[in-house]
């Protein structure tokens, strides 16, 4: 699994000191989801790498605009080190408030979950049925955590969201600019145990197909 953030400065407004109207910060952020989105998976016996880059202080000339450009090359640059790469996730922050992104799940509060897919993706059709699948074990568990899979075209958004390196690629919304960072991970705890069964599932189906290829 791969992990990165397009947007990484990405922060929470109960997390940051002061009169914060844009919540964005260099060092807490939405990247700490990741890590723990990552180390949750690697409890799990899944292989996982997190990007953590601040593209705004390694980027020369930086422009938040081309946010994606710069993290293709972190997702192009993880591929070429590393070809066993199989699931893509960009993890973001929602720019909503607390009432449209937050679940009480037996009395505790999660932070939201919400699929991206960009629908300028040709293929787009195959990263909505992996984020689907995700959904699905996230529901069944935790019902009420997922907002929803919402697909994207440039009209409204990047339309591509580098989804085109795989099929097993999404962009995922966790909770918003007023939850707190033990919200979101208490959702990237859910997610890792979803993700984990999609993963497994999907280990299990290809070891059938080639044991059936060799009889």
């Amino acid at each position: 699994v791969f992990i990165y953030h397009s947007h990484n400065r990405e922060s929470w407004l109960p997390e940051l000191e002061g009169n914060v109207k844009d919540p964005n910060d260099d060092k807490i952020n939405i990247t700490l989801v990741g890590k723990r989105l990552a180390k949750q998976l690697e409890a799990q016996g899944i292989g996982a790498e997190q990007s953590s880059q601040d593209y705004a202080s390694t980027v020369k000339s930086y422009n938040w605009n081309h946010s994606y450009k710069y993290s293709q090359q972190t997702v192009k640059q993880a591929l070429a080190a590393n070809e066993d790469l199989q699931f893509f996730f960009d993890i973001h922050r929602d720019s909503q408030g607390r009432s449209k992104t937050t679940k009480k799940i037996n009395g505790v509060d999660y932070a939201q979950v919400y699929f991206i897919i960009g629908h300028k993706n040709p293929n787009w059709k195959q990263n909505e049925a992996f984020a689907n699948r995700i959904q699905e074990k996230l529901e069944k568990k935790y019902p009420g955590l997922s907002r929803g899979i919402w697909g994207k075209s440039a009209a409204n958004g990047n339309g591509e969201y580098n989804q085109s390196v795989s099929p097993d690629s999404v962009l995922i919304e966790i909770g918003g600019i007023e939850n707190t960072i033990r919200e979101c991970y208490r959702t990237a705890d859910a997610l890792a145990e979803a993700i984990a069964e999609v993963y497994w599932e999907s280990q299990d189906a290809e070891k059938a197909s080639v044991s059936l290829a060799q009889k």
